[in-house]
């Protein structure tokens, strides 16, 4: 198989990522509370669950799905560029999934609008962490040369800082969530927008192991044979095994507090912005910009993320 993939396009479709990554993971973790809280008014009680179970799942996900991406060898699974391929379309939805409501916030059902937070965030932490552990590998496996890595974090941090601006073009088209239509069809113009960077990503991030030469006896068996350690247990046997490892217990533990402690840092940000900034002082330019510099996603590196 030759290299007919040149090391710069491969660049490009990591730098890909990296954009769309930041466009829906900044947007997504500085509105969703704002939106259940003040647009859906979900009630305290289940907004506690929620979050909750939200936390208990992050914590639980990272090795099961570092564990499925390295050890099964299923079509959406065998390379980390296949693997963002397969998952750019449901991590899209998965931003999208929040902004529209499954009942009335006038309809006295609560239970809907938490269930609805629920599966939200449990959706989101799933392709979240299963893309980013994705991108996480791809940003290792492209090249092996330092010098070329270097390279690869200048792409990618161009990538997120144009990213970033997800968050001031939804406070600017919605006039700060007050147009909550056009804060819905801006969202799924962003949505559409990553969608097609994951997917060039996905076609084009090709890693060197994947651009040797296949056809080698050896290359060859490795590949086909990607899970053959894993065979004589199955996927569940060796789940429950991590469950009961106490290694593993004090890593879920010790993930728990931190993604605790982020969330309440970046989720809660523009609830206390809008209270302790007066709006006469800023103007809704403004305050968009102010927002939009200070979101999640135009701070975090792609490549350090809370998998």
């Amino acid at each position: 198989m030759k290299q007919t993939h040149s090391l710069h396009s491969r660049m490009l479709a990591l730098g890909s990522l990296s954009m769309a990554f930041s466009m829906i993971s900044g947007a997504f973790g500085f509105f969703y509370v704002k939106v259940f809280l003040d647009i859906y008014h979900v009630e305290e009680e289940w907004f506690q669950i929620a979050q909750t179970l939200f936390l208990i799942w992050n914590t639980l996900n990272d090795p099961l799905f570092a564990y499925l991406q390295d050890t099964t060898n299923y079509r959406f699974s065998r390379t980390r560029r296949e693997s963002v391929l397969y998952a750019s379309p449901f991590f899209a939805l998965a931003f999208v999934v929040p902004w529209f409501p499954w009942a009335d916030p006038e309809s006295h059902r609560p239970w809907v609008t938490g269930c609805h937070l629920i599966f939200a965030l449990c959706l989101w932490d799933t392709m979240f962490t299963y893309v980013g552990l994705a991108s996480c590998c791809l940003f290792t496996e492209i090249s092996r040369d330092n010098a070329n890595r270097v390279k690869l974090i200048r792409y990618t941090q161009i990538g997120s800082l144009f990213g970033s601006s997800s968050v001031l073009l939804l406070q600017y088209f919605s006039d700060q969530l007050q147009n909550f239509t056009a804060f819905q069809y801006t969202s799924l113009f962003i949505a559409f927008v990553s969608f097609l960077l994951m997917y060039y990503c996905g076609k084009h991030a090709h890693t060197e192991r994947e651009l040797e030469d296949i056809e080698s006896p050896d290359v060859k068996e490795l590949f086909e044979n990607k899970d053959k350690p894993t065979q004589k247990y199955g996927y569940f046997t060796l789940a429950k095994q991590i469950f009961s490892n106490r290694d593993f217990i004090a890593f879920v533990v010790m993930n728990f507090f931190q993604e605790f402690h982020k969330t309440f840092l970046s989720n809660f940000f523009a609830i206390f912005a809008d209270q302790l900034i007066n709006k006469d002082l800023l103007s809704p330019l403004e305050r968009s910009l102010f927002y939009g510099s200070t979101a999640p996603g135009a701070k975090v590196h792609m490549f350090a993320p809370d998998l």
